[in-house]
């Protein structure tokens, strides 16, 4: 699964390097998350499709991230409520999202229930921009009150999950509990994604 050599992919400076071992080391290991995962998001109220960075629009500079991201939508993800996991360069994310594009974002994050979020686990996250691997901060309910207050900008986003550091232990754990883990942390967040894909 998941290692702290797949990092290394990041040392290319070249794009066509760096989208090459992306391609070769790191999607084959996100098609079998996807495997994984299947059942898990099978207990949600609607279908789940699976999107595989592509980075195509990239003509210079070589991608900082690369992730695969779950949606209720075949076509894509960005204008919907998602989960994302994927790599920075220092680190391996889980994150529950609505992004500045999705529709009625206002309205779907209101509709939340606070104490929804805060009975995440601890080790979790929130966050307001997922172009910064440095937003998250601890998930407190003053920090969470802070992200929300942050909604009615126009270009705000809203983000719960969290992070593995390179180097952290997740990354010597066996396959089987590497994919469990993953589990937990995705199955941790259902219930809210569940209310948001909902609405």
């Amino acid at each position: 699964m998941y290692q702290d050599q797949d990092f290394h992919v990041f040392d290319d400076q070249t794009l066509p390097g760096r989208l090459g071992k992306i391609q070769a080391y790191i999607d084959p290991k996100f098609t079998a998350t996807v495997a994984d995962l299947a059942p898990v998001f099978a207990k949600l109220s609607m279908p789940i499709y699976d999107h595989i960075s592509q980075h195509r629009r990239r003509t210079k500079n070589p991608p900082t991230d690369t992730w695969v991201a779950f949606s209720t939508s075949k076509r894509g993800y960005k204008m919907l409520p998602h989960i994302e996991i994927g790599f920075w360069d220092d680190r391996f994310f889980i994150w529950l999202a609505v992004l500045q594009e999705a529709k009625e974002r206002q309205a779907l994050l209101s509709s939340l229930k606070e104490d929804l979020v805060l009975q995440l686990p601890a080790g979790f996250e929130c966050g307001g921009d997922h172009t910064d691997k440095n937003a998250g901060v601890p998930l407190t309910r003053e920090a969470y009150q802070e992200l929300m207050a942050t909604q009615t900008q126009r270009h705000a986003e809203w983000q719960v999950g969290r992070n593995y550091l390179r180097g952290d232990a997740f990354f010597t754990l066996t396959p089987a509990a590497q994919a469990q883990a993953i589990r937990d942390d995705v199955t941790a967040l259902l219930p809210i994604f569940d209310q948001l894909i909902r609405l």
